[in-house]
């Protein structure tokens, strides 16, 4: 969260070092900045490569976006820049766009104090304005909050150089480098503020970057779903597809770190919590996650973990470990832990708050990253190995300190010297950047280093060592991260369309017909299931048991999984519902006189509730699964056949055997219905994003709508057995 008022305290005197190597920055220059009153604050200096060379770039509160020659500390051509007034807490990140060796400058506006103003902006080399995108929540929000303050990670996304970053609003937003304009699935709905500043890299070896984010929740509900207090860690595709997910029951305010760390190399997300809720179990914790959002390990430290992890190699062993710095309210410590363990390495105590990450890199030439950590009370340099405190940046005017909310930025300067970089605010609530220089230091960019806020002037949180592409197997990695759709056929018969092949029950012998199938959303493997019950688990998804061989009042008619691919649940022709692994049982229309026979499920994207759907378009809802129509009692042109959720907006859809598509609490993309089919509609899924969806026929013709990408279909192409479903991540 945001801390509001600044104000410089006394310089923290260190303890001396215990045997360690002195580290003494040598001050170069040291600007005081005009804005008094609303100074710099959690905005972090990067670097930039501007029109006259290298510049640090940094954004105040007044806001105003400086940008200072790295070697002098002149302003450079064209800034500073003025965001018309709104305040500026996220950091700037940066690009180069086409061929001209100089980079464009991206810049979130507006904080918690001014949520309701501000937006996505870019600036040229020479501080032009070349785009601002202004964040449009849904109708449905009561404090449509349009405010950037999480900071604009750069990354390759659809094809393109994009930014991607949350807002304080209810939606996220993936935008064009070039243009500001939102990519193809974008945004995403966050229902809540996110102050966290993703990070980006190919987690899957799929050759493309996914987008790890931290958010805040506050109960309510939000498009159909209901939510409670804490926060979220989302992975979220190129596409803006949900992957994966965590809910720990306190804000996620710490932008998230990955890399390599966990067990055997295997890529990690490490991130804090926050603040706001008093009391709960997550407070004042550092946590590591895997790739499909599962907690490897947690510590619980000496206060508040809203800074944002580094991923530095602190003992110079080759290895990533794990560097945060906390917050008590009066003062705060940072703590390295085991990367692959979370075991303590050590912790040292700093006389001022941690607000803003640590960063890292190699100043005493030791082979081992050392630690910078600014705080309400200076800077400081300790020691990666163990700690101790071995050198501080002594301000220009020790008669008045200078205070941080943020992180300093290490570079290697024209001169080839390695430089620090701190901008801070000082007693006179004054907005300050220095600039030190190190000698006998080692390589600012080598493996292992963490120099600036989220690592590096794009802001990726990616410290490396993510899995090479094609390196793990297609049918471990989460269907929601490949996008595609999987064909079905009565006999088992499995047609891959963009998602892997995974195996199939074509050529064996069946007891009975199959008449569904549900993808595993973590493992990218999948189920299929048999009218008699039978269950046959391909891939990395696990058989949790099925009712073949039981018996059965009617036959079933479908299935669906659970969000954390765990379990999954069966549906028979009566309504009855049968639940396997850990999918929970919410109850059925078993037993109970219906108008016309259950036809199919769809499951709630939380897994504590589900949907069944009639042929006469009757819906049932169990669980938390909410109600929001049917076609039940009304005319229809043929019996539907299937019932599919809509992930952003928590509404749903039916489907008729003639492709007409009724819309509940969902949008309507358009359907198939009144226009000529070579064969009946048999099934649908949703779009990755929500924003679309496709219908499948029993000849294999497939169908998209919105933004539903097309990978191709069965339909005109021969068939053992007509197809009875599709699955999709």
């Amino acid at each position: 969260m945001v801390v509001g008022a600044l104000c410089a305290g006394t310089l923290w005197a260190a303890p001396p070092a215990r045997g360690a190597t002195s580290i003494t920055p040598t001050l170069e220059w040291s600007r005081t900045l005009p804005d008094a009153g609303a100074p710099v604050a959690q905005s972090s200096p990067i670097v930039a490569q501007l029109a006259d060379g290298p510049a640090v770039v940094v954004g105040d509160r007044s806001g105003t976006v400086y940008a200072l020659d790295l070697a002098t500390g002149t302003a450079a051509p064209g800034w500073p820049v003025s965001t018309g007034g709104v305040p500026v807490d996220a950091t700037p990140s940066v690009a180069q766009l086409g061929g001209g060796g100089t980079d464009t400058v991206f810049v979130g506006s507006g904080t918690a104090a001014v949520p309701d103003e501000g937006g996505y902006q870019a600036y040229n080399t020479t501080g032009t304005q070349t785009w601002f995108t202004q964040v449009i929540n849904p109708p449905s929000d009561s404090e449509p909050d349009q405010g950037v303050a999480a900071s604009l990670t750069v990354a390759p996304l659809q094809g393109t150089t994009a930014v991607v970053a949350g807002s304080l609003g209810q939606e996220e937003y993936a935008l064009a480098a070039a243009s500001g304009a939102p990519l193809a699935g974008w945004p995403f709905f966050t229902s809540d503020s996110v102050f966290a500043t993703a990070a980006v890299g190919d987690l899957y070896g799929t050759g493309q970057d996914d987008i790890v984010d931290g958010g805040d929740q506050t109960t309510g509900a939000g498009r159909g779903q209901q939510y409670v207090n804490g926060g979220h860690v989302r992975i979220l595709s190129p596409t803006g597809n949900l992957i994966c997910h965590d809910d720990p029951d306190q804000t996620v305010d710490s932008s998230p770190a990955i890399g390599g760390f966990l067990t055997g190399g295997q890529p990690g997300i490490a991130v804090g919590t926050g603040g706001y809720f008093a009391g709960t179990s997550t407070t004042d914790e550092l946590m590591a996650l895997d790739d499909r959002c599962h907690v490897a390990w947690a510590d619980r430290l000496d206060g508040a973990t809203g800074s944002s992890p580094a991923l530095a190699d602190v003992l110079g062993n080759g290895q990533l470990d794990v560097v945060e710095g906390t917050d008590n309210g009066s003062a705060g410590s940072v703590w390295a832990v085991a990367g692959a363990t979370g075991q303590v390495l050590w912790h040292q105590a700093v006389g001022g708050r941690v607000i803003g990450s640590v960063v890292t890199a190699d100043l005493s030439g030791g082979g081992h990253q050392d630690v910078v950590v600014t705080s309400t009370a200076g800077a400081s340099i300790l020691d990666g190995v163990d700690g101790q405190v071995v050198g501080q940046l002594a301000p220009a005017d020790p008669g008045c300190p200078v205070g941080f909310q943020n992180s300093a930025l290490v570079t290697e300067d024209p001169d080839g010297a390695v430089g620090i970089t701190v901008a801070g605010y000082n007693c006179n609530n004054q907005g300050v950047v220095e600039h030190y220089e190190v000698s006998g230091a080692g390589p600012v960019d080598e493996a292992g280093s963490w120099p600036m806020f989220h690592h590096d002037p794009q802001l990726t949180g990616n410290a490396g060592s993510l899995p090479p592409v094609g390196s793990v197997p297609a049918c471990s990695v989460p269907a929601a991260a490949i996008g595609g759709y999987d064909l079905v056929g009565a006999d088992g018969g499995l047609y891959d369309f963009g998602q892997p092949f995974c195996g199939s029950a074509g050529s064996l012998p069946l007891s009975r017909p199959v008449v569904g199938m549900a993808e595993d959303p973590t493992t990218g493997g999948y189920w299929l299931a048999a009218s008699d019950g039978g269950v046959f688990a391909y891939g990395g998804a696990p058989f949790e048991g099925s009712m073949g061989g039981r018996p059965l009042v009617s036959p079933i008619v479908g299935m669906a999984s659970t969000p954390d691919g765990g379990g999954y649940w069966l549906v028979a022709a009566d309504g009855g519902v049968f639940a396997f692994g850990d999918a929970g049982y919410f109850g059925s229309m078993g037993g109970r006189p219906l108008s016309a026979p259950v036809v199919g499920m769809a499951a709630d994207p939380d897994g504590m509730g589900y949907r069944l759907v009639a042929a006469d378009g009757g819906v049932f809802a169990f669980g938390d699964a909410q109600y929001f129509g049917s076609m039940g009692g009304r005319h229809l042109n043929s019996a539907v056949v299937a019932i599919f959720d809509d992930v952003d907006t928590g509404g749903y859809w039916l489907v008729g055997a003639d492709g007409g598509l009724f819309a509940f609490g969902a949008p309507f993309d358009g359907s198939m219905g009144g226009q000529r089919l070579v064969a009946p509609v048999v099934g649908a899924q949703p779009g990755p994003d929500g924003d679309g969806y496709w219908l499948v026929a029993s000849d294999g013709g497939v169908f998209a709508f919105g933004d539903a990408q097309y990978f191709g279909s069965m339909g005109g192409r021969h068939l053992n057995a007509p197809v009875v479903g599709m699955g999709s991540g």
